[in-house]
């Protein structure tokens, strides 16, 4: 039996999701738990990898669960069994039978992802230590707009992510933008708001990285924009902690299969255009 899970995090002390071999990491955790309870070897598949120190509001994994019986075939109740061993940093939001021919990485649609900086010391939101790059100057919002609208569409994003040898680093960026929250918890906190169907490896903090490093006049703004088309070196990569996936988005239950197999598909450059 297939499961959709969906499940939040505090990165900070994992090192990053997928599981590694002497390291604690959010998969490794979760699969710990699913073995304690079920006694079998479960793999899980999430919809993204997050990088060591990244956090997650909302991440979808998928696991083939055998067949449950009694008690844990209430999911709501497994839930709550997984939740007790998991501990403080990871909760599993819900478990539900999953639809047909969903994967939790080949079905989705977009992923979300959201940066936020604080910007000067008088604006520190001291509720979100850990979830924010505090810097030492207040970067002029519509300066990194305007960089900003570069990023969205079918591009090629190698200067701003690690290689990845057999893949691609072409992505198809839908929205990209900047904005101040004036109210809340968050109140002063300038936020990087990302959705893409998929994201090369560090692709969100590079880009991030990039635009902060334009506001502070340390590059020009045409430094930034000839990142797309000119292989140079990579740009300063912004810290991990300010780094959450927000949200993950999949298409009707009847698309998910034909979703998987066209997300299969390597882009090539001949894409592009141009």
């Amino acid at each position: 039996m297939r499961i959709k899970a969906e499940c939040s995090y505090n990165g900070s002390s994992f090192h990053g999701w997928a599981r590694q071999a002497g390291q604690r990491t959010v998969e490794g955790e979760i699969e710990k738990a699913l073995f304690t309870i079920l006694r079998s070897e479960i793999k899980i598949q999430a919809a993204g990898r997050t990088d060591a120190g990244v956090h997650a509001e909302e991440q979808i994994f998928h696991a083939d669960l055998p067949d449950l019986n009694g008690r844990l075939s209430d999911f709501y109740y497994l839930a709550n069994r997984l939740n007790c061993l998991l501990g403080k940093d990871i909760v599993l939001r819900k478990i539900e039978p999953a639809p047909a021919g969903f994967d939790a990485r080949f079905s989705a649609l977009s992923r979300t992802y959201v940066y936020r900086c604080s910007p000067g010391r008088s604006s520190r939101a001291l509720l979100l230590n850990g979830f924010v790059w505090d810097l030492n100057f207040t970067p002029d919002l519509d300066l990194l707009n305007s960089l900003s609208s570069n990023i969205v569409g079918l591009k090629d994003f190698a200067s701003f992510a690690l290689p990845n040898p057999g893949g691609t680093t072409i992505r198809k960026v839908e929205e990209a933008c900047w904005h101040r929250e004036t109210e809340g918890c968050e109140k002063g906190i300038i936020k990087f708001t990302i959705r893409s169907d998929a994201f090369a490896r560090k692709m969100v903090r590079f880009l991030v990285g990039a635009q902060i490093c334009v506001a502070a006049n340390k590059k020009p703004e045409n430094w930034f924009l000839e990142k797309f088309s000119l292989s140079r070196d990579f740009p300063p990569l912004a810290p991990a902690h300010g780094l959450t996936l927000e949200k993950v988005e999949y298409p009707k239950d009847d698309m998910l299969k034909d979703r998987a197999r066209i997300t299969r598909a390597v882009r090539r450059k001949e894409e592009l255009g141009g």
